[in-house]
């Protein structure tokens, strides 16, 4: 079986030998790799992301269980990294398309999770997360940096699956800040995160959000991020298809947290 494709974190941890497989879902499996790493198995389907690795035949995997181990070479596979997105727009330009990413994503965004929140949409999620989302937003728009505000916490853990929708919400943040250009808020974020994510969501959702952390994520955010800063206008349809397809509703949930992020800094 040959590897397609490989994330740079899913890369090494491969590379430390066999794992087991934790959880398998239709068109992909969770490997727990030595040391805590976790890394995501799947067809192409799945998309490029810093914890995937995409294989040429996913039917050779797709009997396995929870529990079974194996090992699998990473030596043919090309490495994928995001690229790293250059700011071309500023200023009310750069208002006028997080307009535009925000209204057509909300013609398309799922009513489960945080996303939502685009389209400011009000759901009993949505009404636990808004205190800690509406802080988070202030501590953005602080002319004096503070302190990452506490009831941040009440995002982490917040919904169902192994990456919770306020998880999803806060790596949109984290790389958002990186892309535009703020890794001091992006690392100062992360400083306050790293102590209080474990033992409030899921071991796989930490890893995610220690890979977003360094600016990494699915490539359906990279995307988005990257036409929004872009010199030519965007067409959204295409590249929120894309978005649409990353986890159950994964996708929408980081870009409500990138769209904080670029409405402050817009």
């Amino acid at each position: 079986m040959a590897l397609l494709e490989v994330g740079l974190l899913a890369r090494d941890a491969l590379a430390s030998g066999d794992g087991e497989v934790c959880a398998v879902f239709r068109r992909s499996l969770y490997l727990r790799m030595p040391a805590s790493r976790y890394v995501c198995i799947g067809d192409r389907s799945l998309g490029r992301g810093p914890l995937n690795a995409l294989v040429s035949d996913w039917r050779l995997l797709a009997a396995l269980v929870p529990g079974e181990r194996f090992a699998i070479s990473t030596q043919d596979a090309k490495l994928w990294r995001p690229a790293r997105p250059v700011r071309a727009v500023w200023g009310p330009r750069l208002a006028l398309r997080v307009d535009a990413l925000a209204s057509a994503a909300a013609a398309r965004v799922a009513d489960e999770g945080l996303g939502g929140a685009i389209a400011r949409r009000d759901t009993p999620l949505l009404r636990r997360a808004r205190p800690a989302m509406a802080a988070l937003d202030g501590w953005l728009a602080a002319s004096r940096r503070e302190a990452v505000p506490s009831r941040t916490t009440a995002l982490i853990g917040l919904g169902p699956g192994l990456t919770p929708s306020g998880d999803d919400y806060l790596a949109g943040m984290l790389v958002a800040l990186r892309a535009f250009g703020r890794r001091d808020l992006a690392a100062m974020l992360w400083r306050w995160l790293a102590p209080r994510v474990p033992g409030r969501t899921s071991e796989i959702s930490n890893a995610h959000l220690a890979a977003a952390a360094g600016g990494e994520a699915h490539e359906a955010l990279h995307t988005c991020l990257a036409a929004l800063l872009g010199a030519k206008a965007p067409r959204w349809n295409e590249r929120l298809a894309q978005l649409d397809r990353v986890g159950h509703c994964s996708g929408w949930d980081a870009l409500a947290g990138a769209l904080a992020v670029a409405r402050r800094a817009a």
